[in-house]
């Protein structure tokens, strides 16, 4: 897949494209008529989105917590002027009761993946390029009940401050995005019981993903979606 100078139709790669907000920046990409290559675990769910969107979209099926996968999608990266690091996952409840598997694939996916795909990124992409680095409102937070995923965020917050000042020399933007509460299967995936929250308390993957965009197209440092 082979980019061109005018930014619109620039190849982006988009981890966790399956569903969600990973799903809603292929569509809203697509639709600025960006050449997509849609990296998540479930196939099938990747070849459908493929097939609705009017842009040539390569499915890559790879599993970011291995190191196959990783190497598999850092190859992708040669052709690819904007890489959305959007694949995350958490569980929730405290950290003693947490079942220790599920907190390694917590920190190799929120942690171990955005480093290195920044990091190959910024040794392929071309000179102009962007990374959106998909963050939270809960970086840092010190809740017991999202030790690890508020842990892994803010972890990624700092890679982004420092891999920013190294992509600055080429031109190449790094923004962290900020989402608050979503809705997505997210949160029902980590075992949080959320569906007594009120509907003002949501926004959609939509309206993160235009706000994100927006400030990836000013080339502003980082953008805070929340809802209301």
């Amino acid at each position: 897949m082979r980019v061109t100078s005018d930014p619109t139709t620039r190849a982006a790669l988009v981890t966790g494209a399956s569903s969600g907000i990973g799903a809603a920046f292929a569509r809203a990409l697509a639709a600025r008529g960006h050449p997509l290559v849609l990296v998540a675990r479930n196939e099938d769910a990747l070849t459908d989105l493929a097939a609705e969107l009017e842009v040539p979209a390569r499915v890559v099926v790879a599993d970011l917590t291995t190191h196959d996968g990783l190497a598999r999608v850092e190859a992708e990266l040669a052709g690819v002027d904007l890489l959305v690091n959007n694949a995350g996952s958490s569980t929730y409840g405290e950290l003693g009761e947490q079942d220790p598997d599920d907190l390694e694939e917590s920190v190799l996916l929120n942690v171990l993946a955005p480093t290195r795909l920044t990091a190959a990124a910024l040794k392929a992409m071309p000179d102009g390029g962007g990374i959106l680095n998909v963050s939270s409102t809960a970086a840092g937070r010190d809740d017991p009940a999202i030790a690890a995923y508020a842990a892994g965020k803010a972890y990624l917050e700092t890679l982004s401050r420092a891999a920013r000042q190294e992509a600055e020399q080429r031109r190449i933007t790094v923004t962290v995005v900020r989402p608050g509460r979503t809705c997505t299967a997210f949160h029902e995936r980590s075992g949080e019981e959320s569906g007594h929250l009120p509907a003002w308390r949501w926004q959609s993957p939509e309206a993160v993903v235009e706000a994100a965009l927006a400030a990836h197209e000013r080339g502003e440092d980082e953008v805070t979606v929340a809802p209301g």
